[in-house]
């Protein structure tokens, strides 16, 4: 995509930083509002996306309805996503699973949706805003604006920045914002299987020996995307063997061996070569996701466990609730740099991100520790919750 040719200076009235999903969104619903003129909007995007990326994303009820307001579910072809109408969750004795699902089939728990498929859909209607390749290294502030400085020498003036630069964010580093980290010991790993069984559109989630794992229906009825959380000192063991995917998947068999179910590994996925991917599971909790003129959201702001699949949900529900606050504040008649926007945004999202991290922080301790005791307990707790409307807890809080 050819940025477009820019000066040394610039200024918008709003900016983004971010071109992950997260930033993207951000700025659709920011061109879609109507209270912005297209080169009121900046985005700064530096390309780092791999364009071989397969990689996929689980997308909740009210994330669908964001993607369908937005007008990208009418541009995305049918093998583009996988619908979700059954979750099922198994606890570390293999007892039977919690579950949900939906009796009428033409309705739907979610999809899940190909990450670079989908951020191509929102850079296509992108196309006009003002976009910058390179990254911000410095950043000032007054009472008027906030100077934003980028690698490439240019600057940007703008009353108002929206952050969703990742968990390791260098604009909250240069805001000195606070950042509570949690070192997991764990490392996430991903790729892609075959199972013995159509997927049903069911979507797994699994405490087995060598840790969580969610597994996704893919646009194939027996080819799922998987996430393995593992210990940090057991992956180098599993990576150090010849086929690391041959030992993921004969302890996926050994765990759903009581339900007949097995996984093989897969050389190619869509033409392509299937290579795992992994990175570290250090999660971020930040109690002030503001500052003078800016605005933290999705990882920047929260990086959860992803045994929840709920990480880009949660994003998501912040560029709501920042595109609320900007329209509150436009009502009102205040300035972008108010502090009522900031005002606004926190007390909305960080209870809401509170309760999502410490539940599924909870969760991942629970079931990956060490005692039997303790994971005894937890599957029994699950056992009677399966037959009580008290487990649509877990489903409601997935909606935060």
């Amino acid at each position: 995509m050819t940025v477009n040719k820019i000066s040394n200076k610039n200024f918008h009235k709003i900016c983004v930083i971010g071109g992950g999903i997260t930033g993207a969104i951000m700025v659709l619903l920011l061109k879609n509002s109507n209270m912005f003129k297209l080169n009121d909007i900046g985005w700064i995007k530096p390309n780092l996306k791999s364009k071989s990326d397969l990689r996929t994303t689980f997308y909740n009820k009210k994330s669908l309805d964001l993607l369908n307001d937005l007008h990208i579910l009418k541009k995305l072809k049918k093998n583009d996503y996988t619908s979700v109408k059954n979750i099922k969750v198994y606890g570390a004795n293999r007892s039977l699973p919690l579950e949900w699902d939906y009796f009428d089939k033409q309705k739907e728990l979610g999809v899940v949706i190909k990450n670079n498929i989908i951020l191509k859909v929102i850079e296509e209607q992108l196309k006009d805003i003002k976009q910058y390749d390179s990254f911000v290294n410095n950043t000032k502030c007054n009472i008027f604006e906030r100077t934003l400085y980028l690698e490439n020498k240019t600057f940007i003036n703008t009353h108002l920045v929206l952050s969703a630069d990742g968990k390791n964010s260098y604009l909250r580093k240069l805001l000195s914002i606070k950042t509570i980290v949690k070192n997991t010991s764990h490392i996430a790993v991903s790729g892609f299987l075959k199972q013995s069984k159509n997927h049903n559109s069911t979507a797994i989630q699994a405490f087995t020996k060598i840790g969580p794992i969610g597994i996704l229906p893919y646009e194939n009825k027996n080819i799922v995307n998987f996430v393995q959380s593992i210990e940090r000192i057991e992956f180098k063991k599993i990576l150090s063997k010849e086929n690391p995917e041959y030992f993921i998947c004969s302890e996926l068999n050994k765990f759903f061996s009581h339900i007949d179910l097995n996984f093989n590994p897969i050389k190619k996925i869509n033409k392509m070569n299937n290579k795992l991917s992994y990175w570290d599971l250090d999660l971020n909790l930040v109690l002030n996701p503001t500052s003078s003129r800016a605005i933290l959201i999705g990882d920047a702001a929260h990086s959860i466990h992803p045994l929840a699949g709920q990480g880009l949900n949660l994003s998501l529900r912040d560029c709501v609730s920042a595109l609320k606050a900007i329209k509150k504040c436009f009502k009102s008649g205040n300035d972008l740099g108010d502090k009522s926007i900031l005002k606004h945004y926190k007390s909305e999202r960080l209870p809401k991100t509170i309760l999502m991290t410490a539940f599924t922080d909870f969760i991942f301790l629970g079931f990956t520790s060490t005692s039997s005791n303790t994971q005894a307990l937890l599957t029994k707790g699950m056992e009677n919750l399966n037959n009580t409307d008290f487990k649509n807890i877990f489903r409601d809080l997935a909606s935060v």
